[in-house]
């Protein structure tokens, strides 16, 4: 058994960097003594002397990266990523001394690249080697290191990208207040070549003239503009990093010492309403700070069925004031809408004194917490933004200045979704204020179904939700009804659970003769996980969704996903082919095939579907979702 590994972290689609990048590796670091490894999604690497580690199409980054170490049984890995280019030697022996070094110390890792240097001297026989203060910027970070492998998989938690890594990493580690050491001076020599998916403007002519394997049609090659500005912006927060650290050099700030318990935070919560689903989050909040005071506008929309039960959460309705609207969208639907403007959010908020507001929704009521944020400096608001460019347009030009004010005055943002980032981009917010956030579904409650169906439901269709034209269902129907015309050798089934002004006319529509509609009326949150326990297949065709959790629950109960493009959810939990399809509703030929694949996947596919869809949504955890929320409010605190 080898002490150490070096393993290359990568994924399927920037394969076409391999090559290059072995082909540096031997000629720059010849006399490697440890096996070397790749790790990738599905692909494999042709390459000597290099063996691949396969984590599934279906693993977030650090879901593989805790694949690929437990494949793994040394007890120290030499991380390193695909676009690391080595430009110099590398000395064995230098790096055999400081793995030593790292055990001695019993570290949990050495990194070999001081991008930001130590921040504490050790002397004595390392001289080269620095431990990095408990709060240290980018304490836990992937430039090139060694690794204490357990240490690594201690800090990964599945769900995260490589930058959710980073940050939420560094704040996991600040519980250790030692065993992150650095090096004084670059002990593996590399070159950063690709970022975002482009090659640095430098890299790409530098490596252009090189014969080692590169393929520039793969990727394109990012400006000279971008390239300068992406190097002004390293080189600022290296400056900010370096000034930050100074004070962490101070004989008088302790880094040995134990790490305080954070800050007990009070936090209100606004919203119109709680729905269940966002209630095992609010839980974990509720738990994890000194006092958590929800603050609704109404005790349950008119058309949400739901019974209420806010278990042990201290919730206060608001005095608010409702009218009536009308949200007129672009795709052709319209939908009516009920207006909150919560009266006594003032009011409530002096008497309940929170540090930290959490608003959904960019309008009213946000406005009234910005209003209290002014008034009490020491306070801070995140703006927990539920939007989407689909669901952003065709609003009108009061909401489009509410939101402008909103992204100007809140100090962090709780992003719903990949859509929500780039629409608070767009607006004008710092990126460094977003922390990108998912809707969670309960696995206990969802997860208890088999993953198998009998052949006679497993291509029975589910839908949930309101019968509302932006729901998309009569023209699904329409489209599922020729499909089953052209296949009349095929019973179609489809369940509807849910109600709405366009039951009537759903039973009214002339459909085809194998089509049977199943209307199962109002439900219940706790009737869910029997109905999705009935069905084979779930049917979303949206057309505008912030997020859609319904195909969160789906998953867990392991249902594939028949989903619309617009809807986040879809996006962010669905591969096409691999555990659901997606499809644009607006365009009749795309919906047709993606019914009809669908429709010829076969049991086997079907069961290994749903396995994939499981995975996949149950990475997103009411815990984790909390995790992410914890970065933002230490972010805003100064944390």
């Amino acid at each position: 058994m080898h002490s150490c590994a070096v393993l290359v972290v990568s994924s399927d689609g920037y394969k076409d960097l391999w090559p290059p990048f072995f082909h540096l590796f031997r000629q720059y670091w010849p006399d490697c003594p440890f096996p070397v490894y790749l790790g990738a999604q599905t692909a494999r690497a042709d390459i000597a002397e290099v063996t691949t580690l396969l984590a599934g199409p279906d693993e977030s980054w650090s879901g593989g990266l805790r694949c690929f170490l437990n494949q793994l049984d040394t007890e120290n890995v030499l991380l390193l990523l695909e676009d690391f280019f080595l430009c110099e030697t590398v000395s064995t022996k230098n790096i055999l001394a400081n793995l030593a070094a790292l055990r001695t110390l019993a570290g949990t890792v050495l990194r070999l690249n001081p991008s930001t240097p130590p921040t504490i001297k050790i002397g004595g026989e390392y001289p080269n080697i620095g431990e990095q203060h408990r709060l240290a910027p980018f304490r836990a970070s992937l430039q090139v290191s060694i690794w204490d492998r357990k240490g690594l998989l201690a800090l990964l938690r599945d769900g995260e990208s490589a930058w959710e890594f980073e940050l939420l990493g560094t704040f996991r580690s600040q519980a250790q207040p030692r065993g992150f050491y650095c090096t004084f001076k670059q002990e593996f020599p590399y070159r950063h070549v690709v970022e975002q998916g482009a090659w640095f403007w430098r890299a790409g002519r530098h490596y252009r003239r090189k014969n080692i394997g590169c393929d520039f049609s793969a990727r394109r090659v990012m400006g000279p503009f971008t390239a300068g500005r992406k190097a002004v912006k390293v080189f600022l927060r290296r400056r900010r990093d370096r000034l930050l650290m100074r004070a962490m050099r101070s004989r008088e700030l302790d880094p040995y010492a134990q790490l305080p318990p954070p800050r007990a935070l009070r936090l209100a919560f606004l919203t119109n309403m709680l729905p269940p689903y966002l209630k095992p989050v609010l839980d974990v909040l509720a738990q994890r700070n000194a006092a958590l005071r929800i603050l609704l506008s109404t005790p349950m929309e008119a058309n949400r069925p739901w019974k209420m039960d806010w278990g042990s959460l201290d919730v206060a309705v608001q005095k608010t004031y409702t009218t009536k609207g009308m949200w007129r969208h672009p795709r052709g639907f319209s939908e009516p809408l009920a207006i909150h403007i919560p009266l006594d959010t003032l009011r409530q908020l002096r008497r309940f004194s929170p540090d930290v507001i959490i608003s959904t929704e960019m309008g009213a009521r946000t406005l009234l917490a910005i209003v209290f944020r002014k008034l009490n400096p020491r306070s801070r608001l995140i703006v927990w933004a539920e939007a989407a460019e689909s669901t952003e347009s065709g609003r009108g030009l009061a909401r489009h200045l509410a939101r402008k004010i909103c992204v100007k005055n809140a100090d962090a943002f709780l992003a719903v979704g990949a859509s929500a980032v780039k629409y608070l981009e767009r607006m004008g917010a710092p990126p460094a204020k977003i922390f990108k956030i998912a809707y969670a579904a309960d696995s206990a409650r969802f997860a208890g179904h088999p993953l198998t169906r009998p052949p006679w439901s497993a291509h029975r269709l589910l839908f949930c939700g309101q019968f509302v034209e932006r729901k998309g269902i009569i023209p699904f129907l329409k489209i599922l009804s020729k499909w089953a015309s052209d296949n009349p050798g095929r019973a179609v089934e489809f369940m509807l659970a849910g109600d709405g002004p366009l039951r009537e006319r759903i039973t009214q529509l002339p459909l085809a003769p194998n089509v049977k509609l199943e209307f199962l009326g109002v439900f219940q949150y706790d009737d869910l996980p029997e109905i999705y326990g009935r069905a084979g297949v779930f049917v979303l065709p949206t057309l505008a969704d912030t997020w859609a959790v319904v195909v969160n629950e789906a998953l867990l109960a392991g249902l594939p996903v028949l989903g619309s493009a617009y809807a986040q959810a879809v996006n962010e939990l669905i591969q096409d082919g691999g555990n659901g399809w997606i499809f644009k509703p607006d365009d009749a030929e795309d919906t047709y095939r993606a019914i009809d694949r669908m429709m010829n996947a076969n049991c086997a596919q079907l069961d290994a579907m749903r396995a994939h869809g499981r995975i996949a949504a149950s990475r997103l955890s009411p815990e984790h979702v909390a995790d992410l929320m914890a970065a933002a409010l230490n972010s805003c605190m100064g944390g």
